[in-house]
C-alpha cells in the first residue's frame, strides 16, 4: 500500500470517528437543552401552584387543595416531570447506542449474525468498514476525500480550450 493510500485510509477513519462523535454530542446536547426548558416550565408551574396556595391561605380558605386550579397545575407538573424523565432516557439510549457501535467497530463483531451496515468482508475474512456517506465517495462532487487527478485529467484541466 502506498503512502497516499495509508493517508487516505487514515483520513477516512478519522472522519468517521469525528462525524460519529459529533453526531452523538449534537443529539445529547439537543436533549439537554430540551430538559433545561422542561425544568424551567416545571419551576414556573411550581411557582404558580405556590402562589395559588399562598393566596388561598391568605384569604382564609381551608379548601385550597380542593380548588380545581390546584389539580390542573399538579397534573401539568406530573406531565412535565414525565417528559423530563423521557428526555433523560433518550440521552442514556443515545449514549448506549454509541457505545455499542463503538464496541462493535473495535471488535469487528456483527449484529444478529449478519455484517453490520457499512461493513464487508475483506480477503483475509475480517470485517472492513465501508463508508456509504456521499461525502466519502472518492472523486464525487460532494466528496470530502482529496483525489489527485490522473495525468490525462490534469492535461484537460490545464488546457483552457478543452474546458466545457
Amino acid at each position: 500500500m502506498s503512502l497516499w493510500d495509508d493517508v487516505k485510509s487514515n483520513l477516512v477513519e478519522w472522519y468517521t470517528v469525528a462525524a460519529d462523535k459529533t453526531s452523538e454530542i449534537a443529539k445529547i446536547q439537543s436533549r439537554r437543552y430540551d430538559k433545561f426548558g422542561l425544568s424551567r416550565d416545571i419551576e414556573r408551574q411550581f411557582s404558580e401552584l405556590g402562589s395559588l396556595v399562598y393566596n388561598g391561605l391568605q384569604e382564609g380558605r381551608e379548601d385550597v387543595l380542593a380548588d380545581p386550579e390546584v389539580a390542573v397545575l399538579a397534573e401539568r407538573i406530573r406531565g412535565l416531570e414525565e417528559d423530563l424523565r423521557r428526555k433523560e432516557e433518550e440521552i442514556e439510549r443515545i449514549r448506549r447506542e454509541h457505545a455499542e457501535r463503538k464496541t462493535a467497530a473495535r471488535t469487528g463483531s456483527t449484529v444478529g449474525g449478519a455484517a453490520a451496515e457499512g461493513e464487508q468482508a475483506d480477503a483475509a475474512g475480517g470485517a472492513t468498514r465501508v463508508m456509504t456517506d456521499p461525502a466519502l465517495e472518492v472523486g464525487g462532487p460532494d466528496s470530502a476525500i482529496l483525489v489527485e487527478p490522473d495525468e490525462g485529467e490534469q492535461d484537460v484541466a490545464d488546457d483552457p480550450h478543452e474546458r466545457g
